[in-house]
């Protein structure tokens, strides 16, 4: 017999930003959970989010939490207000689904992995959907079968021009580094725990970060001062594996790359947009053949019901892994729980600290 699905409320539903993008469309897709509230800012907002949405909505989290139909509390507001709902969410008893970064910093991801730890019945899971992407999952199991030999290099890639244009003033937050939302937090950190889904453990050899537009420009030609960095290279070893990695908001157009040379060919996962959103294509091309072998992926456990290009696609596959977490009391090791966070902060903080120590040698 099927378990009922999962009361999901989504605290920061009341703008058309990711939770309206992804999360919304991903749970009214799914069968293991269903929308129950959406929490806002503001009571108009709040009136707005219940009409578009047609679930019941408030401004007041509290609500949310005294809800009995309400199961997990999906966290998408600004990452400095990240840890007062998580905190309060799991002291309500609630499962938890929060959008990655975890927390502003590794001493406060620190802190809610522990409060989760003191909550085992509860599950905390952390945004970095990328990792259930079917081709991420297919380029590993064609590694781990030897497809390419013995893996020796990489090279991956992933241009954004964000930084070049123009944006609304509700995005200008994003100038800030404070607010942990920049090239480093947001595209290094999916980008890379994709990576080491693929190839494990990264070592940091070197990382250079810095900021090469130092303006932000809003769509109304006003230009604000920007002090959060918009370039990231990072030189990463992976157990003997080099990968050159390289993000950039100021790229000409939305592009990513990854290339992984073997001693017995070249695997390639490639795709026209941020890579955890989905719509990735996987070949790999023997040594001795020019003509790459388009692989599409085998079945996958947390399936999505969207389309693969669809930005909610890899979201809806981790709220499909929530829910089989909660229903067996047994996580999945691929389940981004708050352990898997704080170490991807970890190894964020070791790239940050690697580049300052370059500039200064400069």
């Amino acid at each position: 017999m099927n378990a009922p699905p999962l009361g999901v409320a989504v605290v920061g539903a009341g703008a058309d930003h990711w939770s309206g993008i992804a999360h919304i469309p991903a749970i009214t897709a799914s069968d293991g959970v269903r929308l129950r509230r959406l929490v806002t800012s503001t009571p108009e907002s709040a009136t707005a989010a219940e009409r578009r949405w047609g679930v019941e909505a408030t401004h007041e989290l509290s609500q949310a939490l005294d809800d009995g139909t309400v199961d997990v509390v999906a966290v998408t507001v600004r990452v400095p207000r990240h840890a007062e709902i998580v905190e309060a969410a799991i002291s309500a008893g609630k499962h938890v689904y929060c959008e990655w970064p975890l927390a502003v910093d590794l001493q406060e991801a620190r802190k809610l992995s522990a409060l989760s730890d003191g909550s085992p019945g509860g599950v905390h899971l952390t945004g970095l959907q990328g990792r259930f992407s079917p081709p991420l999952r297919a380029a590993a199991a064609a590694l781990a079968a030897g497809r390419i030999g013995r893996p020796l290099t990489a090279n991956l890639r992933l241009f954004l021009p964000h930084g070049l244009m123009a944006r609304p003033a509700h995005r200008a937050h994003l100038r800030h580094r404070s607010v942990a939302a920049n090239v480093l937090t947001i595209q290094a950190g999916h980008t890379l725990d994709m990576l080491g889904t693929v190839l494990g453990r990264a070592r940091v050899s070197s990382a250079r970060l810095w900021s090469a537009v130092p303006e932000f420009l809003l769509d109304t030609g006003e230009r604000l001062p920007r002090d959060a960095p918009d370039n990231l290279v990072a030189v990463l070893d992976y157990g003997g594996v080099v990968a050159v990695t390289q993000f950039s908001q100021t790229g000409p157009n939305e592009s990513f790359e990854l290339e992984i040379l073997g001693t017995e060919g070249l695997l390639r996962l490639e795709g026209t947009g941020q890579p955890q959103f989905g719509g990735l294509t996987l070949s790999v091309t023997p040594f001795g053949s020019g003509t790459p072998e388009v692989l599409e992926p085998g079945r996958e456990p947390y399936a999505s019901p969207l389309p693969p290009g669809h930005p909610g696609h890899n979201v809806a596959s981790a709220y499909a892994a929530l829910a089989e977490a909660v229903r067996t009391g047994r996580p999945d090791a691929l389940l981004p729980d708050f352990r898997v966070a704080v170490s991807q902060h970890e190894l964020l903080d070791i790239i940050a600290a690697k580049a300052v120590d370059t500039a200064v040698s400069q």
